[in-house]
Parts: structure tokens; sequence; C-alpha cells
């Protein structure tokens, strides 16, 4: 079976290539040393299917209601998401299931934020009920996470936690409503959706002529002493110890991921701030500790000059009464199409439009929609 596999080269899906694809021996099960430069050569090379930006342009188009917000971040660091799924390098991810496109689950969003809210903005000592915090700390009380025992719930969170995150049912409830707080069972009112990743903005190798959408870099973790580990500390570590690389998957740096969130416009504004230094401060996914996973807002190098011609591409974000807004990829740059749009008010997300630069601010440009010009006058014959 992997021999008919292996004839039929690598898939054009990551998560196929390094599962089911992979190169492992039969008596093992992982793959040989000898194999893996070459492997991990051939997973780097994997690019994004054309048809992706299609199925992006959808997705990023269904968030139109008004608390919808969508924005863009960029890895500052390698990804690694799902480190901990099977597979034959020993290290896994996850990607897209449909796609095979980098993503970052929701779920991990909203966990991550939430558990920096509670971090970063709640009481320095949680256990004190909310009347009988010091009067420094009562401030920080809304932001307060769920107190937990191994075996109980004890207390739910504060105002904001619960409505940006949800609360689950807890022993102090009734105590909590006798002193008219917030207490019981509730959904959050901010849903946090997958982060995509945005078509065609991994990075362009300069030695690569033509552009190829690949996303994906291969990296190396060298455990040192891998006897300790693997007797759990029943032998010492040492220095001459044979260390023993291991490779896997990553996002390469400067990647750029798309998120989503949903619900009323004032809690999705202040998820997307909180959510946004977490992902700054903290990073998200595997080996944050090492510096992977941390994303900031994509850098702007210099816009274009006011009167130039460019191509833009029309975002889904809106402005407060209901213009089209773009960005120019080349800077990263964006801003509003004043004027009448015409046909861009019913475009497509996504879609590319020649749009003329009509002013340049110190944050973001105004568009506009350039003007063929005049014609030239025929020229004038004397008469013989």
């Amino acid at each position: 079976m992997r021999r008919a596999l292996s004839s039929a080269g690598v898939p054009s899906h990551l998560r196929l290539a390094y599962d089911a694809w992979a190169p492992v021996d039969d008596s093992s099960g992982k793959v040989s040393d000898s194999k893996r430069l070459a492997w991990f050569g051939e997973l780097e090379a994997i690019a994004v299917d054309k048809d992706y930006s299609r199925a992006f342009e959808r997705w990023t188009s269904s968030f139109s209601a008004p608390g919808d917000r969508v924005f863009e971040l960029a890895l500052a660091s390698r990804l690694l998401v799902g480190h901990g799924n099977g597979s034959a390098a020993e290290v896994g991810i996850t990607v897209h299931h449909t796609w095979g496109v980098p993503v970052i689950p929701g779920s991990a969003l909203k966990g991550l934020a939430a558990h920096f809210v509670d971090a970063v903005y709640g009481p320095e000592d949680p256990k004190p009920l909310p009347w009988e915090q010091p009067e420094g700390q009562r401030a920080r009380v809304p932001y307060r996470g769920v107190l937990r025992t191994p075996q109980r719930i004890v207390r739910g969170p504060g105002a904001v936690y619960r409505a940006l995150f949800g609360a689950p049912d807890a022993d102090e409830d009734n105590e909590m409503r006798e002193h008219r707080l917030e207490a019981g069972a509730s959904a959050g009112l901010v849903t946090f959706h997958d982060a995509l990743y945005v078509p065609k903005s991994a990075p362009k190798d300069q030695d690569d002529k033509d552009y190829k959408d690949q996303p994906f870099a291969a990296d190396v973790l060298t455990v040192h002493q891998k006897d300790y580990y693997d007797r759990s500390g029943k032998t010492w570590p040492n220095d001459y110890d044979s260390p023993n690389p291991v490779g896997f998957v990553t996002v390469r740096p400067r990647v750029r991921m798309l998120f989503a969130l949903s619900g009323p416009p004032e809690w999705t504004e202040l998820a997307e701030h909180l959510l946004s230094d977490a992902l700054e401060s903290w990073g998200v996914g595997g080996k944050t500790s090492s510096g992977y996973g941390r994303l900031s807002t994509p850098a702007k190098e210099p816009p274009p000059k006011k009167d130039d011609v460019v191509e833009c591409v029309l975002l889904a974000e809106r402005t407060k009464k209901g213009g089209v807004r773009a960005r120019h990829e080349a800077s990263g740059w964006e801003g509003h199409i004043q004027g009448d749009s015409g046909a861009l008010a019913t475009a497509e997300t996504g879609s590319r439009w020649q749009l003329r630069v009509f002013s340049v601010t110190s944050r973001d440009l105004i568009f506009c929609v350039p003007t063929a010009p005049a014609p030239p006058a025929p020229k004038k014959t004397k008469g013989r």
C-alpha cells in the first residue's frame, strides 16, 4: 500500500503528506534518519491549492452582521498548533481539514483570551469573595475567572469574563445572588471563530523567481539528554549522551492569519483588543515558552503616493456609513473608497480592483475610482 502511495507523489494536503504518505519503516513505524531530510524538503514545498482563495473569500464575506469583527495579524515567529497530535515525525500539527492550510482553532483562541483576562486583569488573589477584596483590587473583580478545586467548581467568574466567555454553575451561586451579583450557567456573548490562513501571505524566498504560496517550514528540536527523559529521571543527565534531533513542520514567520469574532459590537471590540494583546504577549499553540506562536499587527511598508493607481483588494469590513474599504496588498495600508463607488458597492469581498490614491494620512489611505483620461482631440487637417 505504501509503495503505491509513494509512487503517486506527495499530495497537496499537508496533513495527508505528514501522516498517510509518510515514508515510515515497516519495523519501527517511524521515518528513518536517512529519509527525513528529503521528506521535510517535500513537505516544505507543498503549496496552497489555488482554489482555496475562493473558499477564503466566501468565508470572509459571511461576516456581515453589525457586531462581526474581522482583522489580520502576522506571525512574528513560527507557529506550532497541535504538536500533540499523532505523527510519523513524533510532533504533530493542526491544519484545515479540507484545504490543509494553517489554522488556529477558535477554541484555542477563546481559551487563550480567557486565561489572559483572568491572569492579567483579574485580582491578584481570587479566593476572597468579591465584597471582601481589598479596596485596590475590587476594580479587578469583573475580570476574574472561574474558581475551581480539583473536585468542584467553587465560584463563577466576574461580570466581564462571564459576558465574554460564559460561565458554569458553581457552589457559591446562591451567595452571589444574595449580593445581587450574576450567577449560574450562561453562554458567552462572543463567538471565537477559527483563524484561517490569508492566501498568498507566505513570504517569498529571495532565490525564488516564481512565487509559490508555501506557508510551511521544517524545524528541529534537539534533545540532549534522551536517556534521562526516557527513564523518567532514573539516570542522571550527563555531557556524553548522544543528542537526538527531532524534526517537525511549523508555519513560517510573517505569514498572516485572519481572525473573526461575532457578537454584540461593544463586546467583540473588547474581545479583539484582549485577544490581540494575548497573541502578541503570550503567543498561541505549542512551544510558546521558546517564543513560538507570537502574532502582531502586520508592519506597514511605505504607502503608495498620492494619485498613484494601484491594485487593491476589497475588504469585508465597511465604514460606519456602509462605505467600501480596500487594502493595498503590496504595503498592507488600508482605507475607504470615497465618492460614488459604483460597481464596487456590490463587488465580491476579496476581489481586486485598480484604485487611485486620493490622499495619504499618517494612519491610512483614502482611495477613489480612477477616471479614464479623455481621448485626445482629433488633429485638424489643413485644407489645400
